[in-house]
C-alpha cells in the first residue's frame, strides 16, 4: 500500500505540473524518472521461438528510495521479475525483486508496482544505463530454457534496458 502511495504521490505532482502550464514541471529535482521497453527481441541469449509479449516499466528514484510500476500485454505464465545489472548486451545478477503477480494476461495489465529503499549501488548501475527489467515465465513443466511456445522462459521472456528521462 505504502508503494501505490508514494507512485500515486509522484504521479499526482506530475499531473499538478502539467496543469500550471508554466515552466515549472512540479517535480521535485531531486526525482529521476526511468523507463524501459521491454520484448523479446531484447532477451540475452536470444529466444529461440519469438513472443508477442511486451512491456513498460517506469521506475522512479527520490534518494535511496526506488519506485516501479510495470505493464504487460500478451504473456503467459508470469513467475518472477527483476532489476538486474548489466548493459544492454549481458545477462548478470539481480539487484532488486519486483515481485510481478503470476499469471497470464492478454490485455495491458500492471503486475509490478511497489517500492524499496535501495543502496547506492543499484543506483550506479541504472545512471550509468547498466541496468534492465526482466520478466520471465514458466508453463511449470520441467525442462531447460526455452523449452516450447512463448510463456516458458524460466531465464527470461521479455527484457528492457532502464533509460533516464
Amino acid at each position: 500500500m505504502r508503494a501505490s502511495r508514494m507512485f500515486s504521490m509522484v504521479v499526482v505532482t506530475t499531473l499538478i505540473g502539467v496543469a500550471c502550464g508554466d515552466d515549472v514541471t512540479g517535480i521535485p529535482s531531486d526525482i529521476e524518472i526511468f523507463r524501459a521497453t521491454l520484448n523479446g527481441a531484447k532477451e540475452i541469449p536470444a529466444l529461440v521461438s519469438p513472443t508477442p509479449a511486451t512491456g513498460e516499466a517506469t521506475i522512479t528514484v527520490m534518494g535511496n528510495l526506488l519506485s516501479w510500476r510495470v505493464e504487460v500485454t500478451n504473456i503467459s505464465n508470469v513467475t518472477i521479475g527483476h532489476i538486474h545489472y548489466g548493459p544492454a548486451d549481458s545477462a548478470a545478477g539481480i539487484m532488486v525483486n519486483l515481485s510481478p503477480t503470476a499469471g497470464t494476461y492478454t490485455a495491458t495489465t500492471v503486475i509490478a508496482q511497489g517500492s524499496l529503499v535501495v543502496n547506492d549501488s543499484v543506483l550506479v548501475h541504472m545512471r550509468a544505463g547498466k541496468a534492465y527489467v526482466n520478466i520471465h515465465t514458466s508453463d511449470g513443466v520441467g525442462g531447460t530454457d526455452p523449452v516450447g511456445p512463448a510463456g516458458d522462459y524460466p531465464g527470461g521472456e521479455i527484457r528492457g534496458q532502464t533509460q533516464k528521462q
